[in-house]
This record gives C-alpha cells, sequence and structure tokens, in this order.
C-alpha cells in the first residue's frame, strides 16, 4: 500500500518507525524539512510555552481565554492520553484524522526521496504537522508546547511572537542534565530578540535573565514584574501586571481557576503583553472554563469520585500536595502511583508522604516503566511503612482496591506518569 493512501493508524505507526532514535534533540533536520515545506505561519500571532511542569495548564488557560474573546485558536500540546488528536486542538475541539493525515502526506513528500530523505523523529513529525496546520487554518493565535528541552526543540524551528517560561525543575536528567542554570538557558533559548519573554518561575536561574541582556529579549518576571494578591477568603484574586506599552495594569475579583494559579498569573502576563484586545469578562470566562485532560482532573469510577493529577517529579508532587492540604486532604488520600524508572521517586514521595494514607502502586509495562514492587522499595527507603503499601499489576486493580478501601473523609487520587493518569483515564 502506498502511504498517500494510510489512514491515521498507518500513519502514526509509520511515525513511530521511520526514525532510529526516539528522542533526537536538534534543529538540524527538522529545520531543513520545514525549509522545504514553505509554510507561512504569518496570519498567526505565535506563543511558544516551555518549562518542566505548568505548560499543558498555561496553554490551557490560554486558550480559554482567547476562545472566551472569541479569536481562533489552535494549541499544540503532548503528550497525548487516548488518542494522538488530542496533540493539536482547532478551537477547543481535537483535530479530525483528515486534517492530520493532510499534514502527513505534506511533510512525507517534503522529507524527500533516496539519498536527499531525511528521517524525523515521531515529536518532529507531529510538531511539523501542527506547525502545517497552523499555516492552513490559519487560527488567530497558535500556541506552541515546547517538549521536554527548549532550545534544542523542533517547537523551535519558528520563531514565536511571544515566549514563556513556566516553571523550572530539574528533570529529564539524560537529555538535559542535572545542572537548573543550563536547563534555564535551554528553556530560555526559545525566546527571540525584541520580543517578550514572560517567566513565571518564581526561583528563576540567572541564566535566564544573562541570556535575555545578551540577547535583547524584553524580559517579563513574576513578582518583580507581574504577580498576584489572594483575598483573605482565597475565593477570588488581583492580578498586576504591564500591557503591551509596559504600563500597569490590575485587574480585581478574578476567580480562582481549576488549574494551578500559578500558571493563570503567568498566562495573564502573556495576555496583558499580547497586542490582542481581550475584555475583562473574557478574562475571567475564560479562567472559570479553563481545564486539562489529566491535570486536577475529576473524573467518576464506579460511583466514586477520583482527582488525576500527571504530577510525575518533585516540583509537580509537591504542588499536588499543597493543594491536597488546603483541601483538608493531609493523611487522607488513597494514592494510586506508577512512575517511570528515570524519575526521582524519592523526591516525589518526600512530596506526597503527608497526605497519603494509603499507596496503592501499579506497575508501568512500558518503555522506562518500573514495577510497583521496585517502587515500593523507594518508598521502604523513605520509611514508608509496608503496611501501608500495596502492589499491583495492572490499574485495574490498583483502582478497585483504593476504591473499595475509601472512606467518605478522604479521595482517591491517582498520580504519577502520564501512562498512569491515562491507564486510569481509559477505564472511567
Amino acid at each position: 500500500m502506498k502511504r498517500s493512501e494510510y489512514n491515521l493508524a498507518q500513519w502514526l505507526e509509520w511515525m513511530e518507525n521511520n526514525h532510529p532514535t526516539e528522542i533526537d534533540l536538534g534543529l538540524a533536520r527538522v529545520g531543513e524539512v520545514y525549509q522545504r515545506m514553505a509554510l507561512d505561519l504569518s496570519a498567526s500571532q505565535i506563543i511558544s510555552i516551555a518549562g518542566t511542569n505548568g505548560k499543558g495548564s498555561t496553554t490551557a488557560l490560554l486558550e480559554s481565554i482567547y476562545r472566551a474573546q472569541g479569536y481562533s485558536t489552535l494549541a499544540y500540546t503532548s503528550p497525548h492520553m487516548l488518542h494522538y488528536n488530542e496533540r493539536v486542538r482547532i478551537d477547543g475541539a481535537d483535530v479530525v484524522d483528515e486534517l492530520l493525515i493532510e499534514a502527513f502526506q505534506a511533510i512525507d513528500i517534503a522529507m524527500g526521496e533516496g539519498a536527499e530523505r531525511i528521517t524525523l523523529s515521531y515529536f518532529e513529525v507531529g510538531t511539523l504537522a501542527a506547525f502545517y496546520l497552523v499555516a492552513t487554518q490559519q487560527p488567530k493565535v497558535a500556541l506552541l508546547e515546547v517538549g521536554l528541552g527548549g532550545r534544542l526543540d523542533a517547537v523551535n524551528v519558528v520563531d514565536a511572537d511571544l515566549a514563556v517560561i513556566t516553571t523550572l525543575a530539574v528533570d529529564h536528567i539524560d537529555w538535559l542534565g542535572d545542572d537548573i542554570e543550563q536547563i534555564g538557558l535551554e528553556k530560555a533559548g526559545i525566546a527571540r530578540a525584541n520580543r517578550p519573554l514572560i517567566c513565571g518561575e518564581l526561583n528563576p536561574p540567572k541564566s535566564i535573565a544573562n541570556y535575555a541582556t545578551q540577547q535583547q529579549i524584553p524580559l517579563y518576571q513574576v513578582n518583580v514584574v507581574f504577580s498576584h494578591t489572594l483575598n483573605a477568603e482565597q475565593q477570588s484574586w488581583q492580578f498586576e501586571g504591564v500591557d503591551a506599552q509596559d504600563k500597569s495594569v490590575v485587574i480585581a475579583d478574578l476567580p480562582v481557576p481549576q488549574l494551578p494559579l500559578q500558571n493563570a498569573v503567568t498566562a495573564l502576563q502573556v495576555v496583558s503583553k499580547m497586542a490582542l484586545e481581550c475584555s475583562e469578562q473574557a478574562i475571567i470566562a475564560g479562567l472559570s472554563n479553563a481545564k486539562a485532560l489529566g491535570r486536577q482532573q475529576r473524573v467518576d469510577y464506579q460511583g466514586v469520585s477520583l482527582l488525576l493529577d500527571v504530577a510525575h517529579n518533585p516540583q509537580s508532587a509537591q504542588y499536588l500536595a499543597k493543594s491536597l492540604t488546603g483541601k483538608g486532604l493531609q493523611g487522607n488520600v488513597q494514592l494510586v502511583l506508577g512512575v517511570l524508572a528515570d524519575k526521582d521517586c524519592a523526591g516525589l514521595v518526600e512530596h506526597l508522604k503527608p497526605i497519603v494514607k494509603h499507596w496503592h502502586l501499579v506497575t508501568l509495562d512500558v518503555f522506562r516503566g518500573q514495577s510497583a514492587e521496585d517502587l515500593s522499595q523507594v518508598l521502604a527507603d523513605q520509611g514508608v511503612e509496608a503496611s501501608d503499601i500495596s502492589c499491583f499489576k495492572t490499574m485495574q486493580e490498583a483502582l478497585a482496591a483504593s476504591c473499595e478501601n475509601v472512606t467518605e473523609d478522604q479521595q482517591v487520587v491517582v498520580a504519577g506518569s502520564f501512562v498512569t493518569v491515562t491507564q486510569a483515564l481509559a477505564l472511567t
């Protein structure tokens, strides 16, 4: 069968097999194919979003606000949960198969033939597909979530009108190293001279400001240029920042979103800085309606309420624990947890310990996955009693046990890898 006749499933299989390396950072190959495609993205305002955590939430918040104002949007995110189509949302809806196939066909042609053929990784093909859809669908706002890197990530082929860094932490050590200054520099590499860089990291490494100064990038740093104030009851908040002309902006009585407030503050500075009109009514509606798969998401499982969150490293685990403690759930969580073996499992467990009543560990039978038994050893090393740990081979078994044991004053939480949360979603 010719590739021109492939359905989406066949194209996705082709993407997985057409390049020898799953992760292959660098812009030379993907940049050459992008040039061959000669895409015109000029009809869209492009926002690139990098960071260790919070990229998906910040993207969802911006998408919701701009859609509430009536702008057309395209959001490119990764990874997906249940269906590949989730990676590209057009006006809030997952992209249809036909548009993805059209994009993949165009990329395949641009990759060339014979000696001129350039192979691309799964992520690189997906990123070029998003660029193709920006060019053909011409959304007013294109939100591009950067992958695990920054400077060498395929998304960085495009010059963004505005760049965002959400939060930073040591993660993906095999590819990015364990130096937070270097990680900050890699993330800052998505910004361009004379175009704004919005940084929502509360404790930014010096490398970000140094790079911005060297490259003549106007940097807007949280708690320096923009900030927020919660009201006494923590039921609403006020944003303080600057607009496109760097004049002061104050927006009061904002609703606390379902997604992390730190990301909402960053999103509002992006909206304030972009030269796109957004009313306070649209901002309020966007904050109220914003949601993202697997992030502080509530679902029902056989009559039991589950909270799903892709907290898979110490920083995101710390946020999850703080959020649940604020809801009176300290020591009252039945936690279903599965974590990839190359993560800082000890750091993650350390932050989650105060909220957990019982640990329901699930084996992840995937690339880089680890068994529940190996994860239980990490817990034991962190001082968790064996009687508070159960190990399961499948998500279904882990969910059944957690739901059976939960009491009215407790909450079942599914956390860890995207794989873990995806398995839970598939059962609901």
